[in-house]
């Protein structure tokens, strides 16, 4: 067989899979029972209960409150049996609280969408929630995501979307996971994916030559361009061949906390260290490509109105 059938049945095999990606998954919500039981109780409710008590109690620590919630809370949303108990994991970002009756150096800075400074109360309660969401979400996404036996996370665009690549962003220590080449110039540097006119590589736009990690303005990520794949992603099952150690950004699909917005044109110098800047959002953004998220969208946007935030669901990929 030449390398261009070769080609040619790659391409045929990543549409398809992409189809089947698309189409209506037949998992039966049993199978989805743990990641719906938790996505029915989140724990923001529960900080901002915790966050109330140890302002206006008198509480050393945070500890302490989580000490004294014995019995059950019922809000509008959900009754949580044992709050301590779903709490206490969670221990480490909870004691944030703290800063208002032990003064410490700021943690970050966290504006309005007018770029005007939060009541410090609201921005520490948006820190905290950003922080817990995120950890919150990447257990409920893995959840939900395992029945539906899909990998369009893990693959480049078809010839029937618009798109010329996906992007996957990684973390620096992320990129020696890939076999791939990198492609780290002052050139890459200097610009973004989606600028125009496009980064060269090899004579062509970056993104008609094959998947590689690049060097941006703003960190490293890979880049799919059309019918390729991740290098793990495995063709005869479907399954990530180094799942236990994936990237981040491969551990949070498709509900993502919008709570907080990373600007770092909002970086300010205190004290000789960098305090990061934030926009708060108070949004839970999901991928409306994602099955589960179409299949679970009124409990996703129930999830996050108890959350007190605004859902918006987001086509990413059609």
């Amino acid at each position: 067989m030449s390398g261009k059938d070769c080609a040619a049945d790659l391409a045929i095999f990543i549409t398809n899979r992409y189809k089947r990606a698309m189409s209506p998954t037949h998992a039966s919500d049993d199978q989805y029972a743990t990641g719906l039981a938790l996505l029915a109780k989140p724990l923001m409710p529960l900080a901002r209960i915790v966050q109330m008590l140890y302002l206006t109690g008198p509480f050393d620590t945070v500890a302490a409150v989580l000490d004294e919630l014995r019995e059950p809370i019922e809000t509008n949303n959900a009754t949580y049996d044992d709050p301590a108990a779903m709490l206490r994991p969670h221990l480490d970002l909870l004691q944030t609280f703290e800063r208002f009756k032990h003064p410490q150096p700021p943690l970050a800075r966290i504006l309005d969408a007018d770029e005007n400074p939060l009541d410090p109360v609201e921005a520490i309660a948006l820190h905290v929630g950003q922080r817990l969401l995120t950890r919150e979400l990447e257990t409920i996404n893995s959840l939900l995501c395992a029945p539906c036996g899909c990998t369009l996370c893990c693959v480049g665009p078809d010839g029937a979307q618009r798109q010329d690549f996906f992007e996957i962003p990684l973390q620096d220590e992320e990129t020696t996971l890939f076999a791939l080449p990198q492609v780290d110039s002052q050139e890459s540097r200097a610009t973004s994916p989606y600028h125009e006119p496009p980064l060269v590589r090899a004579q062509r736009p970056f993104y008609q030559t094959d998947a590689a990690l690049y060097h941006w303005r703003d960190g490293w990520s890979m880049i799919l361009p059309r019918h390729t794949t991740c290098p793990h992603l495995a063709q005869a099952t479907g399954h990530c061949t180094i799942y236990p150690d994936r990237p981040d950004v491969c551990r949070r699909p498709q509900i993502f906390s919008y709570v907080l917005e990373r600007e770092q044109n909002l970086d300010v110098e205190v004290d000789g260290r960098t305090v990061p800047g934030f926009i708060g959002r108070s949004k839970l953004l999901a991928i409306w490509d994602c099955p589960y998220v179409q299949r679970f969208k009124d409990q996703i946007a129930s999830f996050a109105e108890a959350c007190g935030l605004e859902p918006v669901f987001k086509e990413n990929k059609g």
